[in-house]
């Protein structure tokens, strides 16, 4: 009769035993992904800093480009192209190119 709860004691600290593995191998797991998690999060924080000053930067440049050229500060004050297309009257070689939009906002031409 001794042995009966001695053994069931014995199981119920196996099982328990198991229990307390599992716990601790999903302890570890959770704090690994939070370490990565946080790891991930400062990167993000640099990436979003660095665009951050590139595009203060543009922006920045962009301000100079309009102020040195003469041109208005946003793109809605200005029309697509500044030049007017040939007319019957000036013949095509005399019209002035289409500036491209986008070389006008990083200020290549």
């Amino acid at each position: 009769m001794l042995g009966n709860p001695i053994r069931e004691l014995a199981d119920r600290l196996a099982e328990e035993a198991a229990k307390a593995s599992e716990y601790r191998v999903r302890w570890e797991l959770t704090e690994q992904a939070q370490s990565s998690l946080e790891e991930e999060l400062a990167v993000e924080r640099v990436r979003r800093e660095q665009a951050e000053l590139e595009r203060d930067e543009l922006r920045r440049m962009l301000e100079a480009s309009s102020e040195t050229s003469g041109a208005p500060d946003t793109a809605s004050e200005e029309p697509y192209s500044t030049h007017a297309p040939p007319t019957p009257e000036t013949p095509v070689s005399e019209a002035q190119p289409k500036r491209s939009w986008w070389r006008v906002f990083f200020g290549l031409e």
